[in-house]
């Protein structure tokens, strides 16, 4: 009888992501980053109780994102200042159990499920006060017959909005997958499918406001805010199954083994289409391709090197509406180093992710291009006894 102990000991990720020309010329970047531990777990062979059989556990971390960020705006358009704070925190964990069995000595089959945790937290400040010549002219104007002359400064003059929201995703799904393995000569080829199951699912959604804007119209051809006496309004929703469904999971992969110092591997992936019970959520169906190798320098020492796409499963960004949420697809990379030992190995790399897109970064119809890059620092550990 015997187990293996294997877990990442902590990752480092960091995501930039760049708006192309979304203020005037200028870009607009936002910034993310965290720390947490992908997978710790254990694995305990049964072979002495029946033979082929294993059993496994699982504490994992799917997803998480942690964002502080603080934008000043001055002087653009029709704007005299734009101040925005965002702070997110997001984490996607799961809790897991499995068992496989060798059925023949070059096929087994496997099954699992797991509890899954979603958690998303969005704070969003901003700041907006419009120009006051948008509002009121200084002195009577035969240009602008129609427009009112101001009568102070200030918040007299100016529309302005002040407004808070946040954000509160809460959810359970449960997760059951399947899979199977055939070995042959210097090939394996297995096979599995992931289904998930919403247990519980509610979004909080929060807005918290102050504005003098009684309206807007166009006089004299040029647009005019019209003031009204300062309002403060406060509502407090509960949305019950934004998420509404989670996309099921097929996975197909091959393995060869030309020497004993060389691996190579090939998966697709296929996420199947979701549709959220809000629009924000809605996943389109998706198929990434991962490939890697793996070569001992010495029967101590493995190099790896990967290939990945990481395609946005949501909606591509449509002209004409407004609202849509950003679409941006990746390529990624990777490069890992270990150090192996009968009972035990440690590995230690960094995953970059390139990726290009389209958003709505200003609240209107108008897409703006996007580049992202992202990159995540990463070791695991594995012992056996």
């Amino acid at each position: 009888m015997s187990n293996d102990l294997s877990g990442s000991a902590n990752a480092f990720y960091q995501r930039k992501v760049t708006y192309k020309k979304t203020i005037g010329t200028k870009d607009f970047v936002e910034k993310s980053s965290g720390t947490l531990a992908p997978f710790f777990g254990g694995l305990q062979k049964l072979d002495s109780v029946i033979p082929g059989l294993a059993v496994a556990f699982g504490l994992y971390a799917q997803d998480s994102e942690l964002k502080d960020q603080n934008d000043l705006i001055e002087n653009y358009g029709s704007l005299e200042r734009f101040h925005r704070t965002a702070n997110v925190r997001g984490s996607t964990t799961g809790l897991g159990i499995a068992a496989a069995k060798r059925i023949f000595s070059n096929f087994s089959v496997g099954a699992g499920a797991s509890y899954i945790m979603i958690d998303e937290l969005t704070q969003e400040y901003q700041d907006v006060k419009y120009k006051s010549s948008l509002s009121c002219i200084p002195n009577a104007s035969t240009t602008r017959p129609n427009w009112n002359v101001c009568t102070g400064n200030g918040f007299l003059d100016q529309a302005f909005l002040e407004q808070n929201t946040r954000y509160r995703l809460n959810s359970t799904a449960i997760e059951f997958n399947i899979g199977a393995q055939l070995a042959t000569g210097t090939w394996s080829f297995g096979l599995s499918a992931r289904m998930r199951k919403m247990i519980t699912d509610e979004l909080e959604y929060g807005v918290d406001s102050r504005t003098n804007i009684g309206g807007s119209t166009t006089l004299d051809g040029v647009p005019n805010f019209q003031i009204a006496n300062q309002s403060a309004t406060f509502s407090d929703t509960k949305i019950k199954d934004p998420l509404k469904a989670l996309p099921t999971e097929i996975r197909a992969g091959v393995a060869w083994f030309p020497s004993s110092t060389l691996l190579w591997t090939f998966d697709t992936i296929h996420n199947t289409k979701a549709d959220g019970g809000q629009s924000t959520y809605d996943r389109e169906a998706v198929t990434n391709f991962a490939t890697g190798a793996e070569y001992y320098i010495t029967p101590s020492i493995p190099l790896r090197a990967g290939f990945f796409t990481n395609y946005d499963a949501r909606p591509e960004v449509e002209s004409g509406k407004s609202g849509q949420a950003d679409h941006i697809d990746y390529m990624g990379y990777s490069v890992f180093g270990g150090w192996v030992q009968p009972n035990s190995q440690i590995a230690a790399g960094v995953i970059l992710q390139t990726g290009d897109g389209k958003a709505q970064k200003t609240g209107d119809a108008n897409i703006q291009s996007v580049e992202a890059l992202s990159y995540t620092l990463a070791v695991s550990a594995t012992h056996s006894f």
